[in-house]
């Protein structure tokens, strides 16, 4: 730490005695150049005085060292950089440089799924259209009840097998009916207009009591 500062000696020496041979010298404070003539003053003071006694500094005597390798930087996906830190990825590959096309669709997360097939609905067997037939018109509902008993126990009585009886209270003429109906369908209707002459009007439209 002492030989920088025995170096430096002569250069402050130098610029000591400058500094009052300009003092002891009268300078003009009205001459406008005062401060360049000043600095030229400073300015011619030799410095070599500094570098000649300065020893060689070690890094300028020392070899030039050799050029570093360039850096190779290597570019990985997150999945990459999450195995290299779990040491899965060798260290050779490291020192690669490797470059993911920006127009490869990334890697979905979810599978692929394919949405179900729309259900096909099923076709429904149609049901024949069911129709009221009249078997008669009764003055009262005891009547008609009777006269479905008697119809059920006659020779086409065959043709009432699994229907039900329907009762209708009507007034025609200022008369109460009671009309006595089955729900049928349009082959048990023509069947019930030809086995039981059944009074109702679509017999006579079809031509099944005639039948």
């Amino acid at each position: 730490m002492v030989q920088p500062v025995l170096h430096r000696l002569p250069l402050a020496v130098a610029l000591s005695a400058a500094a009052l041979a300009l003092a002891s010298c009268g300078v003009n404070e009205r001459d406008p150049h005062r401060f360049e003539a000043l600095a030229q003053s400073v300015a011619s003071i030799p410095v070599s005085a500094e570098a000649e006694g300065q020893a060689a500094s070690p890094a300028s005597s020392a070899t030039p060292r050799q050029r570093a390798a360039p850096l190779k930087v290597e570019l990985m996906t997150p999945h990459e950089l999450w195995d290299a830190r779990e040491g899965l990825v060798a260290k050779e590959g490291l020192g690669k440089v490797r470059r993911t096309s920006a127009a490869a669709p990334a890697a979905s997360a979810y599978p692929d799924f394919e949405a179900p097939a729309p259900a096909v609905p099923t076709e429904r067997p149609s049901t024949p259209t069911a129709r009221h037939v009249q078997l008669g018109a009764f003055s009262s509902e005891e009547g008609a009840r009777a006269a479905w008993s008697r119809l059920s126990r006659s020779t086409g009585g065959a043709a009432l097998s699994g229907l039900q009886p329907a009762y209708e209270a009507v007034e025609v003429g200022g008369r109460r009916l009671v009309r006595l109906k089955v729900a049928a369908t349009a082959e048990q209707a023509q069947i019930l207009c030809r086995d039981l002459a059944a009074s109702d009007p679509w017999c006579a439209r079809s031509g099944g009591a005639a039948a």
